[in-house]
C-alpha cells in the first residue's frame, strides 16, 4: 500500500511539475492578484449594502471567496487542456449554454424588466456571460475549420451561429450583450482578414440596428437619455464621480469611503469608483496599467502563433476581457451609457467571476506551450 501511495505521489508531482514549467506564470500570477484584490474591495464594498437588505455583514464576501475558489480550480483545471480538448469544452459549453438560454425565457428570474438569470441548484447564473467565452472558442474554431474556397459555408455558418444567439438575447430583452457578441465577432473577423468594405457595410448594419433598438426598447431609450441628459435618474453616475473626488490623488484610506453606501451596485459595476474613493485616482491609473500589460502581453502570444485557431481564439478571449474592463471604468467615468458589466476578477458575482476563470484557463491553456521544456521531471527542481 505504501508503494502504491508513493508512486500516486511521483506521478501527481511530475504532473504538477509539468503544468507548473508550461503554464504562463506572470499571467497566472496577475491573475491571482487581481482576484485577491478584488476579495480585498469586495470586503470594503458590501457590508453597506448587506446592512441595506438586512443580511449578514459578510453575506457577499463569504459568496465571493466561494466563486473565487470555484473559478480557481477551473482556471488550473481548463488551462491543462490541449487544443483538440478545448474545441469539445467550447462545443459542449455553448450546447449547455443556449439551453440555458431557452430556460431563462421560460422561467427565468426577472429583475429591471428583463429575464437574464435562472436559478439552478440554489445559485443565479447568468447564462449569457458563459455563452459568450464559448462563441468566442468556437467562432474561432469554425473560421480555422474551412478552407478559402468555402468561404461562404464559413461565413454563413459563422452569421447564423450569432444571430441565433442574439434573437435569444434580444428575447430577454438584453440589447447590451448582443452588441457585446456582434463586437466580439466582428473583431475576430476583422483579424481574421474580412475585407475592409464588408466591414464597413457590416457597421452600417450595426448602426441602424443601435438605432431600431433605441426605439423598441423603453430600457435602451433610457439608458442612453440618462447618458445624454443628467439628472435625477443618473444619480449612480453622478455619485460615482463624486467618489472619485472624494478620493483625489492618494484615496480616503480602505474601508474610508462613503460612495458605496449611497450606490446600490457599489459591489458590482460602480466598484471602480469605490476603489477610486478609497485608493486614489493614481491607484485606479495604476489597476488600468495592469489590465493594459494582460492585453499586451495575450496580443503578443496571440500575434506569434502559428495555428489560426489560436490566434482568432486568442483575439477573441482578449477582446472580452478589454470590453469588460473599458465598459465598466467608461460607465463608472459617465464616459459610456450604463451597462450591466462587471469589473474582471473584481466586481463581485458568482457568473462573471466563473466565466472569466474560464475565459484566462483558456488563454493560458493556449500559451502554456510557449514554456514546454524537454527536461527530466525527476531530476528539476519546482521554483
Amino acid at each position: 500500500m505504501d508503494r502504491v501511495n508513493q508512486l500516486f505521489d511521483r506521478r501527481y508531482l511530475n504532473f504538477f511539475k509539468k503544468w507548473w514549467l508550461d503554464v504562463d506564470k506572470i499571467n497566472f500570477f496577475l491573475i491571482i492578484s487581481i482576484m485577491f484584490f478584488g476579495l480585498m474591495m469586495i470586503a470594503s464594498a458590501s457590508p453597506a449594502i448587506a446592512k441595506r437588505i438586512e443580511v449578514d455583514k459578510f453575506f457577499f464576501l463569504k459568496k465571493q471567496l466561494i466563486f473565487a475558489f470555484v473559478a480557481l480550480l477551473m482556471l488550473v483545471a481548463i488551462s491543462l487542456l490541449d487544443h483538440d480538448k478545448i474545441k469539445i469544452l467550447a462545443l459542449v459549453g455553448l450546447g449547455v449554454s443556449v439551453l440555458l438560454l431557452l430556460l431563462v425565457l421560460i422561467r427565468g428570474v426577472e429583475i429591471k424588466g428583463a429575464k437574464r438569470w435562472v436559478s439552478l441548484f440554489g445559485f443565479a447564473l447568468q447564462p449569457s456571460e458563459f455563452a459568450k467565452t464559448f462563441f468566442i472558442v468556437v467562432n474561432a474554431f469554425l473560421l480555422q475549420r474551412f478552407s478559402a474556397e468555402n468561404w461562404r459555408i464559413k461565413y454563413g455558418i459563422s452569421a447564423t451561429l450569432l444571430l441565433s444567439i442574439a434573437c435569444l438575447l434580444l428575447l430577454q430583452p438584453d440589447f447590451g450583450m448582443t452588441l457585446t457578441f456582434t463586437v466580439l465577432w466582428a473583431a475576430q473577423l476583422f483579424v481574421y482578414g474580412l475585407p475592409v468594405m464588408l466591414i464597413i457595410t457590416l457597421g452600417c448594419f450595426a448602426v441602424v440596428g443601435g438605432i431600431g433598438a433605441y426605439l423598441t426598447f423603453p430600457h435602451v431609450e433610457d439608458r442612453i437619455n440618462r447618458f445624454l441628459d443628467s439628472g435625477e435618474k443618473n444619480y449612480q453616475v453622478e455619485r460615482s464621480i463624486d467618489a472619485f473626488v472624494n478620493g483625489s490623488f492618494f484615496g480616503t484610506g480602505p474601508g474610508n469611503g462613503v460612495v458605496k453606501k449611497y450606490i446600490p451596485d457599489a459591489h458590482t459595476d460602480f466598484i471602480f469608483a469605490v476603489i477610486g474613493e478609497e485608493f486614489g485616482v493614481l491607484s485606479c491609473i495604476f489597476l488600468l496599467l495592469v489590465f493594459v500589460y494582460f492585453i499586451t502581453r495575450i496580443v503578443k502570444y496571440a500575434l506569434d502563433e502559428d495555428d489560426m485557431f489560436s490566434y482568432l481564439a486568442l483575439c477573441g478571449l482578449m477582446m472580452q476581457f478589454a470590453m469588460q474592463v473599458m465598459v465598466n471604468v467608461g460607465v463608472s467615468m459617465s464616459l459610456l451609457p450604463t451597462k450591466g458589466m462587471t469589473l474582471p476578477f473584481i466586481s463581485y458575482g458568482g457568473s462573471s467571476m466563473v466565466s472569466m476563470s474560464i475565459c484566462f484557463g483558456l488563454i493560458l491553456a493556449f500559451t502554456k506551450k510557449k514554456y514546454h521544456r524537454d527536461v527530466d521531471y525527476g531530476n528539476i527542481k519546482l521554483i
